[in-house]
Parts: C-alpha cells; structure tokens; sequence
C-alpha cells in the first residue's frame, strides 16, 4: 500500500487549487483525465482568473449581464467587474502545472479502515481532501448522511456553434420551471443551459426547446448534481472542498470562485499541518471558521432562490430593474463578489 502526505480526490477546479499550495508528497486522483470532465458553464470573474495567473484559459469577456423574463421582457445589468468564459482543457491543465502533485487516473470508491480504495489499488495518507463533487465520495463513507438529496439543484447544458456578444439569463416558466437558462458565449460556440432549483424529469426536453428557440440543435450534452447548502467542512482527517462542501452560491449557482477560493485556504493549511506548523485539530477549526464565515449570505441567497421561484413576473421585473440602475447594480455585485 502507498502512503502520502496528502491524497486529493477530484481534479478540477476545487482539487487542482488544493494541489496549487501544496509543496509535500501529494497524489491528485480523478476517474478522467485532467481538463476533460466539464460540468460546468466555466464563467466567471476577469480579475479573479488573472489573480490565479490563468488569463490565458479567457474566451470572451463581458461588462454586463442580460436578464430574459417572460413576455419578452429584457433588463441589462451593468457588472461591478468584467465577467468571462473560460475554456475548461486550458484552464485545468495550466492550473495543474502551478502543482508538483504526481496525478493517477483512477476511479475512486471511497474510504475503509483509514485507506482509499480505488479501482486498481489502496493508498494512505496523513490528510484526504474530497473534491469530488456533490457526491463528497469520501465524507460519505464515513457518514451515509453527509449527502441530503433533497438540497440538490439540478443543471444540464450543450456547448454548440454560435456567436453572440451578450451574456444572458433566462427565468422564464416557459424555458425551465424553478429555475433558470442561460447563454454563455465562448468564442466561435455558446453554451445553452438550462437549470432547476429542484428535482425536474423533463430537463432535458427543456434544453432541446430552449436551443430549438435558436434554430439550433444540441450537440451533446453534460451536466451534474449541485448542492444549493454549506455541508461540514471536516470529517477526522478529511478536509471537504467545492461542491462536496457545498462551496457553490444559492440563486446564481456560481462555484468556481468559492471552490478555488476554498481549495486555496484548504491547501495552505494542510501544507502548515505536513510541516508541523499547526495540529490537525487547529488546521480543521481554521479551515471549517472559513467555510463557514460567509453562511449569513448563503442563507440569503437560498431565501431570494426560492422567492424568485414563486414571484410573478410583474415583481421579478421590478426587482430587476432596480436592479438595472449603475450605481445600485454595482454595489450590489461588489456585495456578492466578497461573499
């Protein structure tokens, strides 16, 4: 059996930036290869993709969002800072490089008697990260309940050939019931999705009208589970992070930026654990006080997603356009952006 410092289970984005802070004998596991597993719209803020020096991994950038509600109502909202889509592969991998984790392409099943157990072999280590998605493949296999299904969001989306130069949302019944759609431009495709705050049998039938409203057909399609509440942070010695931990907004479903955010943090407190800096006792107080500091708002937006699946249109266009106006939109992203 091999043993490891630190064994990361998961390869994208909360996983990779773990590895990013790590400088000790580190094993990244993921069930696919590096950059090909997309899940996700992959947008998010300019500034933060240049602070983690990934400005290359940038396909379109926008200064303002486009929101569609029903009977063709349409409101634009000024950005507090640029937004952008990223192009997953590039992201990932450049991302990987910034590590000296040693990465193995294995399907992990879980923890028993202290070991990962994966497809091929068993490996221990001092510290397990689980970064592997809303599944929390690890935390669950120590408690069945870490996982409350009932707490789910839901998205499923196709990347196809079309150009557009506006960032859209979509909250309309006749799209996608409790829940939103969306347009994302990336370059020469867009990414058409379309997302339920809910279980949804007929989400799929609901991307093929949204991209048929385009003219268009879908070219595949990916999607994924997403936690819409804070899970337990730590487990002994597991350390939760991204969409196990629930690291991912209420309302806009955002999760990069809190998953690399946390897997930062995550990763530097481990690396003060190896090093004997801080006991594991104080590294999961620390790291659990982070998660959890911001649990107010995410509360918040929890209660405005499930309000603006109830409003009627009439108050979900009066609230946007309050929203429309510069200044109010401007501080009110700069609000969300520190969340």
């Amino acid at each position: 059996m091999e043993e490891f410092d630190i064994i990361i289970v998961g390869a994208s984005f909360a996983g990779l930036a773990v590895a990013s802070e790590l400088k000790s004998n580190v094993l990244l596991l993921d069930r696919k290869d590096i950059g090909t597993n997309v899940t996700s719209a992959c947008g998010t803020i300019v500034k933060f993709v240049e602070s983690i020096r990934l400005e290359k991994s940038i396909l379109q950038t926008f200064d303002a969002a486009t929101l569609h509600t029903a009977k063709n109502k349409i409101h634009h909202i000024p950005l507090a800072d640029e937004f952008c889509t990223i192009d997953y592969s590039i992201f990932c991998n450049q991302f990987f490089k910034q590590s000296d984790a040693e990465f193995r392409k294995e399907n992990v099943s879980g923890l028993k008697e202290g070991a990962i157990i994966t497809d091929k072999r068993k490996y221990k280590a001092k510290i397990y990260v689980d970064c592997s998605g809303w599944s929390a493949i690890l935390a669950s296999s120590i408690d069945k309940r870490f996982v409350d299904k009932k707490k789910l969001s839901v998205a499923i989306e196709t990347e196809i050939p079309y150009k557009d130069n506006k960032l859209r949302f979509f909250v309309d019944e006749k799209i996608i019931e409790n829940g939103m759609g969306w347009l994302f431009p990336a370059g020469e495709n867009s990414r058409l999705g379309v997302g339920s705050y809910g279980k949804n049998p007929r989400l799929m039938q609901s991307l093929k009208n949204f991209v048929s409203s385009y003219g268009l057909k879908l070219n595949g399609a990916h999607g994924n589970y997403i936690p819409h509440y804070l899970r337990k942070p730590t487990i002994d010695n597991i350390f939760v992070v991204g969409d196990a931990a629930g690291n991912v907004l209420p309302l806009t479903v955002e999760g990069i930026r809190p998953a690399i955010r946390a897997g930062k943090y995550c990763g530097r407190i481990a690396q003060q654990i190896i090093e004997g800096k801080i006991s594991l006792e104080e590294g999961s107080r620390r790291y659990s006080y982070f998660c959890l500091k911001n649990k107010k708002y995410y509360d918040y937006l929890l209660k405005a997603q499930r309000r603006m699946s109830h409003s009627p249109n009439w108050k979900l266009n009066f609230v946007t356009k309050f929203l429309s106006m510069k200044p109010i939109a401007k501080w009110a992203l700069k609000k969300y952006e520190a969340i």
